[in-house]
């Protein structure tokens, strides 16, 4: 049976189970609509009434704490050596990337294999190399849109498959560079422009709540691969044994043959990057694994060793770009869509927005280039992403694990014991728990002491309103600055463990939501496709994502 850490509320019925939690948790998914397993944790914890509850969710194994209290996690995350990166989300990941830094421990060997993706990460790199073949791909799905919503006239359609393949367009041109010969959105774009008039005019004769359906195009091998390989993390997602899980997955013949395939993809990119490297010395950089072959180079340098282009974990780095990135930023656009369309004055204040920052192409019908959505301050836009990401919480969890015997909350908490801290939970997007300041940790009582506690106002809390990470501009009396700090936010952690990818997701939502809101109105969507409802897989993808869109003509 289960064996709870004295003192920290859990549920007592599942503690008198040999598979603890995890009964309740599908029974609370199979009867309530839109149930997960956080909404499951967000019901025990209010029912049990604290900011930390444990739960059983691997028979035989120890006790998992989850904390719904930011200031305690900031702590954690920024401040508090006891605590690490936990393998609980690399669990979800291993079995396709064994070597990726994410499963490391924050050490010598973690801070090595960095250092080969370092650069990625830089504003030159993105706005140079990553930003304009991000912004070619997306080009690319906004001319898909257009020619949908022409044909569409004012129905709805569903958007899912195209964010996602331009999401893994864009990933896949980031790694690899623009003349990445495979792509999802340009069969998608041929698909619709063969359609035939009988098809257009049955489009035509539907009801205006209709759903219209739109062909598909022909998916290549390469993209086929990585989507069978990002669903398989959804079948580890939430199982109690995700080696064993892992072990059964990974012979599967259809698994087997996405990844030689993916295999066969990455190092064939890698033995272009190399020639490349030797034809220009490394002065034309046009992707990421550009980018680390030249890294590779030098760090071999460095150590007196011969470089090694082609090692396990060149390979999963890369691939762990193309797998997480997309699929963060996919579900980031999904959720940006539905909170466009059924909050229309955040829409048009965003749209006003873009027509000041960009004044001088508003007369015609031109769209911002590259460098002006990078280089251009627009407040109201930063705020609308950090609002989306604050809402909705694409990765929904921050887990961290005990490294030695440790105290949270009062609670004695042991070696090894797995902390998972709420990305949506209290005092992020409901309000927090009364907590006698006693208990916190030194850290946080100095805070709350000293007013360096961030805490939204608990009786807005929950509404989307991106007007609250507006503050008055310092330098420009009268003007406005998008202000970061103005509240509490975990949805890409904190601290040397943070998402190390977030920068990219920024960018790449930043060039979107420009070309989106410059040349459609988001409408609403019929209601039985514009619930919240989520589905945890290898992030909180809404359960419904469909647009209603009506071109804006200049």
């Amino acid at each position: 049976m289960p064996k709870p850490i004295p003192g920290i509320p859990y549920n007592e019925t599942s503690s008198h189970k040999l598979l603890g939690d995890v009964p309740a948790i599908a029974d609370h998914m199979a009867k309530t609509e839109g149930g997960t397993f956080i909404t499951y944790i967000l019901k025990t914890m209010k029912s049990l009434d604290s900011p930390l509850i444990q739960v059983f969710i691997r028979p035989f194994g120890k006790s998992h704490l989850v904390l719904g209290d930011f200031p305690e996690a900031y702590d954690i995350l920024m401040r508090r050596r006891e605590f690490d990166r936990s393998p609980t989300l690399g669990d979800l990941v291993k079995g396709l990337t064994p070597n990726l830094h994410i499963h490391l421990k924050t050490n010598d060997t973690w801070k090595n294999q960095r250092r080969l993706i370092q650069d990625l990460m830089t504003p030159s790199f993105l706005h140079n190399v990553a930003g304009p073949v991000l912004y070619q791909n997306l080009t690319t799905m906004i001319e898909l849109w257009r020619m949908k919503s022409r044909i569409a006239d004012g129905r709805p359609w569903k958007a899912a498959d195209d964010v996602n393949q331009m999401a893994l367009n864009a990933l896949t041109a980031f790694s690899f560079g623009e003349e990445f010969e495979h792509s999802a959105t340009k069969p998608a774009l041929s698909a619709v422009q063969a359609m035939s008039e009988e098809s257009i005019a049955q489009i035509k004769r539907k009801g205006l709540d209709e759903i219209v359906d739109f062909p598909k195009g022909q998916e290549g091998p390469v993209f086929r691969a990585i989507r069978e390989l990002t669903e398989t993390v959804g079948k580890v997602q939430g199982n109690p044994a995700p080696g064993l899980t892992w072990a059964y997955v990974t012979r599967k013949p259809r698994v087997r043959k996405a990844i030689r395939i993916k295999e066969d993809c990455i190092e064939k990119e890698l033995k272009n990057g190399v020639r490349r490297l030797e034809e220009t010395s490394g002065r034309v950089i046009k992707s990421a694994v550009d980018q680390m072959i030249v890294r590779e180079r030098a760090l071999a340098k460095k150590d007196g060793r011969a470089p090694n282009f082609f090692s396990r974990v060149m390979i999963d780095e890369i691939f762990g770009f193309v797998l997480a990135g997309h699929e963060t930023t996919s579900t980031a656009l999904c959720w940006s869509l539905k909170y466009l369309a059924d909050y229309p004055s955040t829409q048009n204040t965003l749209r006003e927005a873009l027509h000041r920052a960009f004044q001088s192409l508003t007369a015609n019908r031109h769209n911002p280039s590259i460098h002006e959505i990078i280089s251009t301050s627009i407040p109201y836009l930063d705020a609308t992403i950090e609002e989306i990401l604050r809402c909705t919480g694409p990765i929904p969890v921050v887990d961290r694990i005990a490294t030695v015997d440790t105290e949270l909350l009062g609670h004695r908490i042991p070696k090894g014991t797995v902390v998972t801290c709420l990305v949506t939970g209290p005092s992020l997007m409901s309000p927090g728990f009364d907590i006698n300041t006693s208990r916190r940790s030194l850290t946080s009582q100095s805070d709350v002491k000293e007013g360096r506690h961030r805490a939204w106002d608990p009786t807005g809390i929950a509404q989307f309103n991106p007007d609250r990470w507006i503050a008055p501009s310092k330098g420009s009396p009268g003007d406005i600055e998008f202000d970061p700090t103005s509240g509490p936010q975990l949805v890409f952690g904190l601290g040397t463990r943070g998402c190390y990818g977030k920068r990219l997701v920024y960018l790449e939502m930043r060039i979107v939501l420009v070309l989106l809101v410059w040349n459609f109105e988001l409408l609403s969507c019929p209601p039985a496709v514009s619930t919240y409802h989520s589905k945890l897989i290898a992030s909180n993808e809404p359960t419904h994502t469909y647009v209603r869109l009506r071109e804006i003509s200049r």
